[in-house]
């Protein structure tokens, strides 16, 4: 069932149509986190505010990354490269650092910067973290195609198929974590306590 859908769905990848939609929604995203951003300031909640800043400005990324298929000219310009330098039939070694060691480490990296410094703003909006999750997977298993040997992996996990649906889901998750979010009410000054207060004669 999910591969005859897959058939339907237009390719991400070589689809103008799906990418401007895909551009699109990041873009529309970006706009809802800034929009909350602007109501968690508002709310006087500053350390909220600028991890909704922050995804903004990774949506936006992720927008222009998507727009000028920006994995592509990095693949040809790696390949430029190799063969400037005469090691393109050695290649394997740069693909598998590119494509499988760089993005673990900046998954692991993310996870600790997370569970230290973003554990408030996790345990408020858990939405936005299943949408990010997503994101982040897509995105790594996107990048694992640089190293070639994991090809014959992907299709044995059809990821061609659903690749659309994960991306997909992840930007509304997004989007929806932001739209969903109530801005804190500022925190009012402690009122005196009239019955230890001594007045004045």
């Amino acid at each position: 069932m999910i591969t005859q859908l897959a058939y339907l769905l237009p390719d991400p990848e070589h689809s103008p149509a799906a990418r401007s939609l895909l551009v699109l929604g990041y873009a529309l995203a970006a706009l809802c986190w800034l929009r909350a951003c602007r109501r968690a300031r508002a709310g006087s909640a500053e350390s909220l505010s600028s991890w909704w800043l922050l995804g903004a400005v990774l949506l936006f990324l992720l927008a222009i990354n998507k727009l000028f298929n920006l994995r592509v000219q990095f693949e040809a310009a790696i390949r430029a490269l190799a063969n400037a330098e005469h090691w393109y039939d050695r290649r394997q070694p740069v693909q598998f650092v590119v494509a499988i060691i760089l993005p673990s480490v900046l998954l692991f990296l993310t996870a600790a910067f997370l569970a230290i410094k973003g554990r408030v703003f996790i345990r408020r909006h858990p939405t936005a973290l299943a949408g990010w999750s997503l994101l982040l997977l897509y995105l790594a298993l996107r990048q694992t195609q640089e190293w070639k040997p994991v090809l014959p992996w992907l299709s044995a996990i059809r990821y061609h198929d659903w690749r659309l649906a994960l991306e997909v889901a992840g930007i509304l998750l997004v989007a929806m974590a932001a739209l969903v979010a109530r801005p804190a009410h500022p925190s009012r000054p402690p009122e005196p306590d009239s019955r230890s207060g001594i007045r004045d004669s």
